[in-house]
């Protein structure tokens, strides 16, 4: 093998390896997070941002992979959720602070610009948050089954609910008003297993009406219903989730985000934000999930595209919500694919 290709793979070797960190932020805030360092300075780092109930875990497959390619990645668990502190005020939740938490860490592994930012699901409204308030951080953004979440924008929820109601038969986010409801955080704990079987969905079909839907998700709860694992999961992977989610505070400080736009908690930080400052200034990639019926491909396409400048690329891959798990090896060669095309 020649010299420079032995270099390359003990270097590859060496950023795959990781390891799982923790950091305290200005404010005392504590986050956890898997970091493996590029294998040169001339790859950029990825910054995976996960989704709801979650944790930096459903980046496993990723992680992996990316590191194996030399790549920098870098996954925290999110306020709120896996290992991360938990706090339940939700003016903890507001989204300048989170931005700021990301910020700072980036800072902490001394990355300067050449960051990727990929969120999914909620880990896409945070993204979306970072790249308005520290708009110079990234190179490229890639949001997985959800549209870019504009700060300060309303979020008319009631009118989105009573549109999809009679055209797709469903509320698309009728279970919001279960996770804004005083009860939802003991009765998810309760029934944790029941929990993870609704999110993690054996049938993509059926989730707009066994989750999404108005009452839904409390009436699954409630009848205690299980079903088999997806085949994208294995019983470790149920076995790591219940545990997390069974951390003190954990079912109740995750709803949080969900709370905070609810109740106006962003309001204060972001009312004087005009069209101009959440223009996405960076090259942006929206990969849909086909059988996603609440991050639906077309909300993605409509939502996020009028605010893209700097060219805009979408990708729409047979999976339901958890699109990084389902399509794993896909995922991966589009994060991989994107970052060759930014530093062409």
């Amino acid at each position: 093998m020649h010299q420079s290709n032995i270099a390359q793979t003990v270097a590859a070797a060496a950023a795959a390896a990781g390891e799982t960190k923790g950091f305290a932020t200005g404010d005392g805030t504590n986050y956890v997070y898997d970091y493996f360092p590029a294998a040169n300075e001339t790859l950029p780092t990825f910054l995976l941002l996960h989704g709801y109930p979650s944790s930096r875990h459903s980046w496993r497959h990723q992680l992996a992979a990316l590191a194996q390619l030399g790549y920098g990645v870098l996954a925290p668990d999110l306020l709120g959720m896996g290992n991360s502190d938990k706090p339940t005020h939700i003016e903890a939740y507001r989204s300048k602070r989170i931005s700021g938490h990301l910020t700072e860490l980036l800072d902490h592994e001394s990355l300067g610009k050449k960051v990727i930012g990929v969120g999914h699901d909620w880990g896409v409204a945070v993204l979306s948050k970072v790249a308005v308030w520290y708009p110079d951080r990234f190179s490229g953004l890639v949001f997985l089954n959800s549209a870019y979440f504009p700060p300060g924008v309303f979020f008319d929820l009631d009118a989105i609910n009573r549109k999809t109601l009679g055209t797709l038969g469903y509320a698309q986010y009728g279970y919001w008003y279960f996770f804004s409801s005083f009860d939802a955080g003991p009765l998810i704990s309760e029934k944790l297993e029941s929990f993870f079987h609704l999110l993690y969905h054996t049938d993509a079909a059926q989730w707009g009406q066994n989750f999404a839907n108005v009452g839904s998700a409390r009436a699954w709860l409630q009848a205690n219903k299980t079903q088999p694992l997806p085949a994208w999961l294995a019983e470790e992977d149920k076995a790591r989730w219940l545990y997390l989610y069974s951390q003190p505070n954990a079912a109740e400080a995750s709803l949080s985000y969900y709370r905070a736009v609810m109740r106006g908690i962003f309001d204060e930080d972001e009312t004087g934000l005009r069209d101009e400052d959440r223009v996405l200034k960076v090259p942006v990639v929206a990969i849909q999930a086909a059988k996603d019926q609440v991050s639906t491909p077309e909300d993605m396409t409509a939502v996020t595209k009028p605010w893209t400048t700097n060219g805009y690329t979408e990708y729409l891959l047979d999976a339901g919500h958890w699109v990084m798990l389902e399509q794993k090896e896909k995922v991966t060669s589009i994060l991989a694919e994107f970052a060759k095309s930014l530093s062409a």
